[in-house]
């Protein structure tokens, strides 16, 4: 199953819940993209934060990087993280085809 998870709300809590059913899901072979909203932005910056923590850990679950949205901020947070976080964190394409997605779930 190909899914989208968007985590969007700028609650520690929704943000863990949301990142843990990603990783959980590609644990078991579901292919599984990563949507980062700017509300979370603010737990990226705290490396104590458990989404910091996941999202470093991306690559070892075999998931491509975060998305982040093409604005101001994402090349601001992207700059401002420690390089093995930044690596696992892109500009969302140009051309995504949300048609491919077989489910879209927004944390």
């Amino acid at each position: 199953m190909k899914l989208l998870i968007r985590l969007h709300t700028p609650t520690e809590m929704a943000s863990y819940e949301g990142c843990a059913l990603a990783l959980t899901l590609a644990t078991f072979g579901h292919e599984v993209q990563l949507y980062l909203d700017a509300p979370v932005f603010g737990f990226l910056m705290q490396p104590n934060s458990r989404l910091q923590g996941m999202i470093q850990a991306l690559e070892l679950y075999d998931m491509p990087p975060a998305w982040l949205p093409d604005d101001v901020f994402s090349g601001w947070i992207a700059g401002m993280l420690p390089t093995d976080l930044a690596t696992q964190l892109v500009l969302i394409p140009e051309d995504v085809n949300l048609q491919v997605f077989e489910q879209i779930l927004t944390f």
